[in-house]
Order: structure tokens, then sequence, then C-alpha cells
């Protein structure tokens, strides 16, 4: 059977067949992926969490403004 059996198996509970791809995604893996470092991890965190406030920030702008334009009519 070989190497590629031995990569296969390690596929083949999700159940992945595709004749056009016989790679599996890496989502199909029988295993989870490394977990990342709690440190990375943290950073990421503080990186996405400073962009949706400052994505609030714009939406409450916007909405501001189309207040008062409705107070105005």
């Amino acid at each position: 059977m070989g190497y590629r059996w031995r990569i296969w198996s390690r596929y083949w509970y999700k159940g992945w067949w595709c004749p056009r791809h016989p790679w599996p995604p890496p989502w199909a893996l029988t295993y989870p992926e490394p977990v990342l470092n709690p440190s990375e991890e943290y950073k990421l965190l503080e990186e996405e969490y400073k962009r949706l406030e400052d994505e609030i920030k714009e939406i409450k702008n916007r909405m501001d403004e189309l207040k008062k334009i409705m107070e105005k009519k």
C-alpha cells in the first residue's frame, strides 16, 4: 500500500472523495491543526477587537448623521 495509503488514511474517516481533486482539503484531516501559541492568539484577537471597534464607531457616526437628517425633515 505504501506512502500514499498512509496519507489517504488520514482523510478516510471524513469521507473525502473527489475524482477531480484527489487531494483532500485541510478541513478533512482526521486530526486538528496545531494549536497557536496563546500569546500569538491573544495578539490576533486584540487586532480583531480593535478593527471591530473602529467599524462600530463608523456605524454609530452614520446613525447619528441619519438621525440628524431625519430630525430636520
